[in-house]
């Protein structure tokens, strides 16, 4: 047997003893684990899944046309944003960024959304063509686009609420635009 294959099965139990070892380093950090922080860890995931089923209601209150409804889900209703131009509010499935932060506490939340909106605004002016458009009922701009869907929420009574929500531009530097 040459020199160089004795020293290759020596690496080879080295790099092996590492791999077998490796299993049980992790179950032992895991059994240190304190029950406290798994519990904080599951109020957590419980928290941004209540608070992305808020989003959804906020969604589905906006798409069916029910703005006074989409107020239901806010802390404070009058703070429910009032943009009788929004159609549409539907979340981008893949997105990579989206993001929800709960405070140490367990009090207050940050999140925010990527979201495609469909929104239309009236066509202003009085021109001819603008008159004709009215006279068929289709003086309106429609435009969907992608934005930031930015939101902080509050517990009150167990239960999380809307604090505020703004709809940002998406940054122009986030790869590609629809």
């Amino acid at each position: 047997m040459s020199r160089n294959e004795v020293s290759t099965r020596r690496r080879f139990f080295g790099h092996a003893g590492a791999a077998f070892a490796a299993p049980l380093t992790a179950t032992a950090a895991l059994a240190q684990r304190s029950p406290d922080t798994e519990s904080t860890r599951l109020a957590q995931l419980e928290a941004a899944h209540a608070i992305r089923a808020l989003q959804r209601e906020y969604a589905r209150c906006v798409n069916a046309g029910a703005h006074t409804e989409a107020a239901n889900p806010f802390a404070a209703p009058g703070a429910a944003p009032a943009d009788p131009g929004l159609r549409r509010l539907a979340a981008d499935r893949f997105a990579s960024s989206d993001l929800i932060e709960i405070a140490p506490d367990g009090g207050t939340a940050t999140a925010c959304f990527e979201c495609t909106v469909e929104s239309e605004a009236a066509i202003a002016g009085s021109y001819t063509l603008v008159d004709m458009l009215r006279e068929q009922g289709d003086a309106t701009l429609r435009s969907v686009e992608r934005r930031m869907l930015e939101s902080a929420y509050v517990k009150q009574d167990e239960a999380w609420k809307i604090a505020s929500l703004v709809l940002r531009a998406f940054p122009k530097d986030r790869g590609i635009q629809p």
